[in-house]
């Protein structure tokens, strides 16, 4: 009797079990079902075939590529050494990859919600009991547990898959953002470093206008003495040199602002030094640009375009998580218990069980409708912002071409000035010398030429400028590692 009892128990948990399985694999059949993401592409027409700028920009380009490290085209030492200390203590690139180690870690936590769950568990306990009247009685209880819990959430609708892929976009999104604070980084040392070299060598070149003026003053004065000139020719020519004088307290302070903004970006302190001399030479003159590539390919080689699009996936991949989260829920559990007064005893005496547990929603003020309508929106915000990211990139890089061509044009018309003015001012000397002229026309022509090259100096810092825009607009990655840290 006792033999038949205990074959119909396991019959009937053989039964059980099979009908168990057999809901699980029905009702994990409806996962053909669960809700795909709804990824949208941008629009073709958005992106021309070639840039505008091209067809008008003739005999300005090389066959040379873009390096990796853009910087590197200048061919200075000075700059990849400030550059490359900017990449190891620059505090926005350290905040940068701090936030893709969180998105990192929040990937691993979105895909643990779908995950075996196994947990241990164990307990000792000891119960006393005493009578002393009328007579005395000790009584002692003891008991041990050891227990095993587990637990499987099945990922029907995809939920949680969903949830895994959009963590792993913003992870990637993350990479990307890394990237593209490198590449502003390395563009405003860049920048920063042209205007600092400019003001160099407009200190260098002031100083020797007002060297020259100075020697043309002392001149006058003994032509003055000798009868001459006018006292009106010494005092013009004065006029000249403390004009020119006033000039170096303001590049002295731009200096000292461009230093301090130097050693930010270094992440280093205002007043420290800086890992390199940059106080002597003179800028590089610009070239030819590189090859800009296609407009098509600023979506591969923009890190800033890249996270854009990457953060579209996430967004899509959250919309279909909560749409999913809307069916019901199936959850496997198990435990396995030990429990024995004596902890010689423990393994002999056991239980266990296995259950699986359906949930769905019913009832829940329209959170669930609103979360799913929520991420849509957050989906349709991420597609603008990606679609702008893209016209920005476009803008930033046909912007750069058309102001390379009229600086260029600018600069030679600068040059071309200077020529005209040299001989301007070697004429009006010589007329004076002899007599033919006032000194107010030498005066005249004498400040238009330092004019000039003053105004030549900052065209071609202006274009400098602008080439280092233009590649940072082309974008590409300027670190390496990233995405595998």
């Amino acid at each position: 009797m006792r033999k038949l009892k205990t074959l119909q128990l396991i019959i009937s948990q053989i039964i059980c079990a099979a009908i168990l399985t057999g809901l699980i694999f029905i009702i994990a059949g409806c996962g053909v079902f669960a809700p795909e993401p709804h990824h949208r592409e941008l629009d073709p027409s958005l992106l021309p075939a070639e840039y505008a700028q091209l067809a008008s920009a003739t005999n300005i380009f090389s066959e040379v590529t873009l390096p990796r490290k853009w910087w590197e085209i200048f061919n200075s030492r000075e700059l990849n050494t400030l550059i490359e200390t900017a990449f190891t203590n620059n505090l926005d690139l350290a905040a940068a990859l701090a936030r893709l180690r969180q998105s990192r870690e929040q990937m691993i936590i979105a895909g643990a919600a779908g995950r075996f769950t196994l947990n241990g568990s164990g307990s000792a306990a000891v119960s006393k009991e005493g009578q002393t009247s009328p007579f005395t009685v000790d009584n002692t209880w003891e008991n041990y547990g050891l227990g095993l819990d587990a637990a499987y959430m099945l990922d029907i609708w995809g939920a949680v898959s969903s949830d895994v892929r959009a963590a792993e976009f913003m992870s990637y999104a993350g990479a990307q953002e890394v990237e593209a604070t490198a590449l502003l980084i390395s563009g405003r040392i860049a920048q920063a470093w042209v205007q600092y070299k400019t003001a160099v060598m407009e200190e260098r070149l002031i100083s020797e206008q007002i060297k020259t003026s100075t020697q043309a003053l002392e001149i006058l004065k003994v032509r003055q003495r000798a009868a001459l000139s006018a006292a009106v020719d010494v005092y013009q020519q004065e006029s000249q040199v403390a004009s020119l004088r006033t000039l170096l307290p303001q590049i002295e302070e731009q200096r000292s602002d461009l230093r301090i903004e130097i050693n930010n970006l270094l992440g280093t302190p205002a007043s420290a030094p800086l890992p390199v001399a940059i106080d002597e030479g003179t800028l590089p003159k610009p070239g030819e640009l590189t090859a800009v590539g296609l407009p098509a390919d600023l979506l591969a080689n923009r890190p800033d375009v890249h996270s854009a699009w990457l953060d579209l996936q996430a967004r899509e991949w959250s919309a279909a998580a909560r749409h999913a989260d809307r069916f019901p829920s199936l959850t496997l559990s198990g435990a396995l218990n030990f429990e024995e007064p004596e902890v010689g005893d423990l393994l002999k005496n056991w239980h266990a069980n296995l259950a699986a547990g359906l949930i769905g929603p019913i009832i829940d003020g329209g959170r669930r409708v609103a979360q799913l309508r929520l991420a849509q929106a957050q989906a349709d915000e991420s597609f603008a912002r990606y679609t702008d990211t893209v016209l920005l990139a476009l803008r930033e890089v046909e912007q750069a071409l058309a102001r390379d061509r009229m600086r260029r044009a600018y600069l030679a018309a600068i040059e071309n000035e200077i020529a005209v003015n040299e001989k301007t001012l070697s004429e009006s000397t010589n007329r004076y010398r002899k007599g033919l002229m006032e000194y107010l026309n030498v005066l005249t022509a004498l400040s238009a030429k330092q004019n000039s090259e003053r105004r030549a100096l900052a065209a071609l810092s202006s274009m400098l400028m602008n080439q280092i825009s233009l590649y940072q607009a082309l974008g590409g990655q300027v670190l390496e590692g990233v995405m595998h840290e």
